[in-house]
């Protein structure tokens, strides 16, 4: 059984809009925490946990069910649900606050600044850059978003444990704290990962409302 309760569970939102890809374990929960709904794939209608277990109530049906796809428990079997729907408005891009100041992480710091080496403005694959102490660490210089620049490996070898002052090189841009959607990976890049190549069959439908949504509601370019 803990195989099945790995596998993937698409999630939509009250529009029947994708917005995550979660557990069985985890779809579930939320089900039975009345958080979610189960969603029949084939007919989007949509139900709770004893409703989910009273649609496949008949033998014959869940006859015809992998092995495999099934959740076997002390007294009932569960049909293992492969897309749940929200019972809370959840919009496409939901989860993180455009106000929140944004985590110092390496992946931050690299999609701030672009890939772009702050000293020769080039542009480069994440492999051929630094991240750079402005003033450097051995001179009291802070591991903080006001004090690290991404640096190609030419110029990070050129600047050395120096200041740019000291190794007559100018800081393209200075860098700052960056705002909550600088840093944020559009939903498209981040679901589209979770959903992976091969999404399953049942799941169709539902990406294609995704693909809608996404190109109706994409910033137009000024």
């Amino acid at each position: 059984m803990e195989a099945v309760l790995h596998q993937s569970v698409l999630v939509l939102n009250k529009n029947f809009v994708p917005i995550n890809v979660t557990t069985v374990f985890d779809a579930v929960c939320s089900v039975f925490g009345e958080r979610a709904k189960f969603v029949d794939p084939e007919t989007y209608a949509v139900y709770d946990f004893g409703g989910w277990l009273e649609n496949w109530s008949d033998v014959t049906r869940v006859a015809k069910i992998s092995f495999d796809h099934m959740i076997h428990c002390p007294r009932v079997d569960i049909v293992a649900p492969e897309v749940i729907l929200c019972t809370d408005y959840k919009g496409v891009g939901y989860g993180m606050s455009t106000h929140c100041r944004p985590k110092f992480s390496r992946r931050n710091i690299f999609a701030r600044d672009k890939n772009i080496c702050s000293y020769c403005g080039k542009k480069f694959d994440s492999s051929e850059l630094n991240i750079d102490h402005v003033v450097p660490r051995a001179k009291g210089g802070r591991s903080e978003w006001t004090n690290v620049v991404l640096s190609c490996i030419r110029c990070n070898d050129r600047k050395a444990n120096r200041t740019p002052d000291e190794a007559g090189m100018r800081l393209i841009r200075h860098p700052v704290v960056p705002s909550a959607d600088e840093v944020r990976r559009p939903l498209s890049e981040r679901l589209r990962r979770k959903i992976g190549h091969r999404p399953p069959k049942s799941w169709e439908a539902f990406l294609g409302k995704m693909v809608n949504e996404m190109y109706w509601s994409a910033e137009l370019k000024k």
